[in-house]
């Protein structure tokens, strides 16, 4: 089929699908990236926070669109949290991407994932270049020591036309 104008970008087969495009910023057209992180020791400690950054933004207009945790060990007892947060590239202060501020560790089941409730604020999972997802995991005085937690997040990256 013959282009109607001879500007190449004007001539794009999906014509306004760059960067960005999506409603609210969610990119229009992009592939998954599935990323997978231990977070803190192989056996986790008491009284210790462990901080992991679990992904960096290739590019704007990514979206996080999937988190699951899992542990071969969950922790039972105690005062623990685990908290998901976005941070820009300036590394000002995060912002959550669950849809409560953090989570207990111990509400998962160790023989399978436990997919995690996002946000429906879309503004808090769309990431700037360079931005990073980080995850906090705080461990109190655990009864049962937690062991080989793991966070598998999917990300929706823009394809860059």
């Amino acid at each position: 089929m013959a282009s109607l104008t001879s500007n190449p970008i004007a001539a794009a087969p999906l014509p306004g699908t760059l960067e960005k495009s999506g409603a609210a910023g969610v990119p229009a057209l992009g592939t998954q990236a599935v990323f997978t992180q231990s977070i803190g020791a192989s056996l986790l400690v008491d009284s210790t926070t462990y901080k992991q950054a679990l992904f960096i933004a290739p590019c704007g207009g990514c979206f996080i669109k999937e988190l699951w945790l899992s542990a071969a060990v969950k922790i039972a007892s105690g005062t623990n949290t685990i908290a998901f947060e976005k941070y820009d590239a300036s590394g000002d202060a995060g912002v959550n991407v669950l849809s409560t501020t953090n989570i207990d560790p111990d509400t998962i089941t160790t023989t399978e994932g436990l997919q995690l409730t996002l946000t429906t604020t879309t503004t808090n999972l769309v990431m700037d270049e360079g931005d990073v997802l980080w995850a906090t995991l705080v461990c109190g005085t655990q009864g049962t020591a937690g062991q080989g937690y793991l966070v598998t997040g999917v990300a929706i990256v823009p394809t860059l036309l």
